[in-house]
């Protein structure tokens, strides 16, 4: 006789595939049989030591002994979600990792007042203070110059032969002066051979008659030179008069400059003392004659006349007092013929340009062969070590900056801000202004800003006129 299909199975080699009810009531007792229907089992008990006819409730629960089989599908068992766990861990790792790399490397907020704006220099124009044609330019754009170096050399050839004519006016003029000290020196030796004579004369009358009829002779021989040299001074002054009046029109027209007029005027003027000098010689000349003829009769008669050899004496101190007046005009003419080859000198030496500071060249203009004029720019040097930024800052914020003030600048080789350059307000703009017109945004354009100088202290040759660059101005705390 079969089990019932509502008793539990106490056999291990026994399995179901479902529950009974709970209101059923379990037989336990292999011994006992049932002859009453059971209700329907919703599957059957493929085990072939165990048959069942009726079907199982479907409320049944299945029947998880290892040792029973059942035919019917099972319901399908959930499979692990560890792959969606590591899905998930994944996910917040990757965000973590990303938030963590912004929170470092996000940019610190500003302390300052931020700007843009470029590198800009102070340019020197060099130029030339002589006119002529280029004879050499030795450097180009870009290169490194230093104080005092030679840029540009003109042509120097007609200058230099100005210079040489000069330096033999000196040397004349300074010739002229050594013939005016020899003759002051000769006057004075016949001076002090007067004075001895005098006192020699004294009580030899025949000595004295012929050192008389000498010194008339003398005299008169004297006389005939001055008077000669008076007319040869008269010819002088009279050339020297035309030439005065000449160069004098000539300099009033412009074709000749007003130093060659004063020096016409001054060899006027020399001439006028030299003629008056050989009066004067002249009329010291006849007074010796005179002198001579008397001490002749003081001979004669056996006395000396003390008062007559006096007077030539001081005939002779006349001449040597025209003498040094002669002198003093040579010393100005040697006075007059230095400066003007100075005046030359000054004339040749500007036609060299050296560098007037230490720099790197941005501008070269001429060429070897061009002629020039004074004042033209030839080359432009900038010093790189003296370069500041130019930037605009809006007309709010102003009020926050003053000169002094410490400020960063960056170069656009330093994207992250890493390597500032030290810099300061050098300089702020008086008047507000409108946004400069090479701001393409009208919304930018109206705004008012003031244009600020920043200085920066050491740019170490890498920020250079023109470069682009950021600026950040620190506020006081």
């Amino acid at each position: 006789m079969t089990q019932l299909a509502n008793s539990p199975d106490t056999n291990p080699s026994q399995t179901s595939d479902a529950l009974l009810p709970p209101a059923a009531k379990a037989n336990t007792n292999p011994s006992q049989t049932s002859d009453a229907p059971l209700p329907p089992a919703p599957k059957a008990n493929t085990n072939p030591s165990q048959t069942s006819d009726a079907p199982l409730p479907p409320a049944a629960k299945p029947n998880t002994n290892p040792s029973q089989t059942s035919d019917a599908p099972l319901p399908p068992a959930p499979k692990p979600a560890r792959r969606w766990i590591w899905l998930l861990a994944g996910t917040v790792a990757i965000a973590a990792i990303g938030g963590g790399a912004y929170w470092w490397l996000r940019p610190q907020p500003s302390a300052g007042i931020a700007l843009s704006g470029r590198i800009e220099g102070y340019e020197t124009n060099v130029s030339t203070q002589g006119a002529g044609r280029v004879e050499a330019v030795t450097v180009r754009e870009g290169a490194t110059v230093t104080k005092g170096q030679l840029l540009v050399r003109l042509d120097q050839k007609e200058i230099q032969s100005e210079l040489a004519a000069a330096t033999s006016q000196v040397e004349a003029a300074k010739q002229r002066e050594a013939v005016a000290r020899l003759q002051i020196s000769v006057l004075e030796s016949q001076i002090a051979d007067a004075r001895l004579n005098f006192q020699q004369s004294q009580g030899d009358t025949v000595g004295k008659v012929a050192e008389a009829e000498g010194l008339v002779a003398t005299a008169q021989a004297i006389l005939s030179q001055e008077e000669a040299r008076v007319k040869e001074a008269e010819a002088l002054r009279s050339q020297t008069k035309v030439d005065r009046d000449r160069f004098a029109r000539l300099a009033s027209l412009g074709a000749e400059t007003q130093q060659r007029a004063d020096l016409a005027q001054t060899a006027f003027k020399t001439a006028q003392a030299a003629v008056a000098s050989r009066d004067a010689a002249v009329v010291a000349a006849r007074r010796a004659i005179k002198v001579a003829q008397g001490k002749l009769t003081q001979a004669h008669t056996t006395t000396l006349n003390p008062g007559r050899q006096e007077t030539k004496i001081s005939g002779l101190q006349a001449q040597r007092d025209q003498a040094r007046v002669a002198l003093l005009g040579t010393q100005a003419d040697v006075k007059t013929a230095q400066a003007n080859r100075q005046l030359i000198q000054s004339r040749l030496n500007h036609l060299t340009v050296n560098s007037p500071i230490n720099g790197v060249v941005t501008t070269r203009s001429v060429e070897p062969g061009t002629v020039v004029l004074p004042s033209r720019p030839l080359l432009r040097i900038v010093d790189l070590n003296q370069v500041y930024m130019r930037g605009f800052i809006p007309g709010g914020q102003i009020a926050q900056i003053r000169v002094g003030q410490p400020a960063r600048v960056y170069l656009d080789n330093d994207p992250r801000h890493q390597n500032p350059l030290k810099a300061r307000v050098a300089a702020i703009d008086a008047k507000a202004s409108f946004t400069p017109e090479n701001i393409y945004f009208q919304r930018d354009r109206v705004e008012q800003v003031f244009g600020v100088k920043l200085s920066i202290d050491k740019p170490g040759g890498f920020a250079k006129p023109g470069m682009p660059a950021d600026a950040e101005i620190l506020l006081q705390p």
